[in-house]
């Protein structure tokens, strides 16, 4: 579970930006909250929604997230011994050209709480560091900087001769974290499977995932709940199909994310399945459709995202989305958010961060400490605050929908007028 995100130089973050999941001290909706730690005063948020206007940095928040999330999982690969560091920092400032970037992040497992980060440059890592929270103290496991290493070989349990060898294997360009994770270190795996069980996910990924929502139909508890899903989402068929086709090219898709994240060795065409009526409306027969040929782009991107949602929730999974919004109905959108906000069907701690453009979920559905802004200021920079962040003396019962579309919480686009066709310039059609 996370409990907060930190990027510094990249991409669209000069300074020092933090995303915070950890839930303030308000009454609202008491059920989108959750305690990661029994007994313990930390309470997280199941859902967090960024909002702002266009070019504002909201979908820089997830690449920055999967840039440190693939680094984790892959910077110790032999194949990557002579690469560059592919990190991007802050261009709009001459000077952040120069300087390191540094990513962090906060987490439970297993009602545990760690802090990991770097801070690399494209030819090296200057920092790296894992601190452990146990009984309300925080513990240092190790820091390394630049060529030097400090380890707590007490607390990561190890041989003394295997950290020694170990620590032989460290590049410059590899994290000691990724190290320990490719030699079985407990340790490393356990940091490592944190970084695995998030999910970052951008619409050019809708394609393969409509795969895996395949190949989870494999699986009768993941068919039941997708079958009994779509019947109550109202899309106008009873269920889906799936027949393993040959593999298919993934050229067009983000990153090559799928095959990065998931390991499926099949590829599915998935059937909608359709009631057939005669003219007096009787039903007769069920007939499929193509899901890709046949149905809305909508429909596709609901499918799509129904498989890792699902396993999300089941799995207690965080999962990153950009533009959750975009070609859904707002009734659709309320359903996949509350879905992550109810105790019922999310009583793992499951988490949902995603972005929108839709503002019906500020009406009732979002806590204020779920509500989070996205701003980018006269420099380029990206902001992100939560709305209890940036003013806790708005009141609960505010409207913040309209209030946020009246620009009073700011993150919305800033137009000026427009007159295409002035008078002055153009005196008839012709003339364009």
């Amino acid at each position: 579970m996370l409990v907060e995100f930190s990027v510094e130089n990249y991409l669209s973050f000069r300074s020092n930006t933090r995303l915070r999941l950890d839930a303030g001290t308000i009454k609202e909706n008491p059920g989108n909250i959750f305690y990661p730690i029994y007994l313990r005063d930390l309470k997280l948020v199941k859902c967090g929604v960024v909002y702002g206007a266009n070019a504002t940095g909201k979908s820089n928040l997830l690449k920055a997230f999967r840039f440190m999330q693939q680094f984790v999982l892959t910077s110790s690969k032999e194949s990557l011994a002579n690469d560059e560091i592919p990190v991007q920092p802050f261009r709009l400032t001459k000077s952040r050209l120069n300087y390191p970037s540094s990513f962090e992040a906060i987490f439970i497992v297993k009602e545990i709480r760690y802090r990991y980060g770097f801070i690399i440059s494209r030819k090296e890592i200057h920092h790296e560091w894992l601190y452990i929270v146990d009984k309300r103290k925080e513990e240092q496991l190790f820091e390394r900087r630049n060529k030097t290493l400090d380890v707590d070989k007490r607390l990561l349990n190890e041989p003394k001769n295997k950290i020694d060898v170990l620590r032989e294997l460290i590049r410059p360009n590899s994290l000691f974290i990724s190290v320990l994770a490719q030699f079985n270190v407990t340790l490393g795996l356990t940091i490592s499977n944190w970084f695995s069980n998030s999910l970052v996910l951008f619409d050019g990924d809708n394609e393969s995932l409509i795969n895996h929502t395949g190949n989870l139909l494999k699986n009768p508890a993941y068919r039941e709940r997708i079958h009994d899903i779509i019947r109550r989402s109202d899309l106008g068929f009873l269920g889906i199909e799936a027949a393993i086709k040959e593999k298919a090219a993934k050229s067009g898709l983000s990153e090559s994310f799928v095959s990065f994240m998931f390991a499926a060795d099949e590829n599915f065409h998935l059937k909608t399945s359709h009631k057939v009526f005669d003219d007096q409306k009787k039903f007769l027969e069920t007939t499929l459709f193509d899901l890709v040929k046949d149905e809305s782009l909508g429909t596709q991107k609901y499918i799509a995202l129904l498989g890792v949602i699902l396993e999300a929730l089941i799995e207690r999974k965080i999962l990153w989305i950009d533009e959750l919004d975009s070609r859904f109905h707002e009734h659709l959108l309320k359903m996949i958010v509350g879905l992550f906000n109810s105790k019922d069907n999310n009583p793992n701690g499951a988490q949902l961060i995603c972005t929108c453009h839709n503002t019906s979920l500020l009406k009732k559905t979002l806590r204020r400490d779920q509500m989070i802004f996205a701003e980018r200021d006269e420099t380029g920079a990206t902001s992100i605050n939560s709305l209890y962040i940036k003013d806790a003396s708005i009141r609960n019962d505010a409207s913040f929908d309209k209030d946020y579309s009246a620009g009073k919480y700011g993150a919305i686009p800033k137009l000026e007028q427009l007159n295409l066709f002035n008078s002055a310039e153009i005196d008839n059609p012709e003339d364009i």
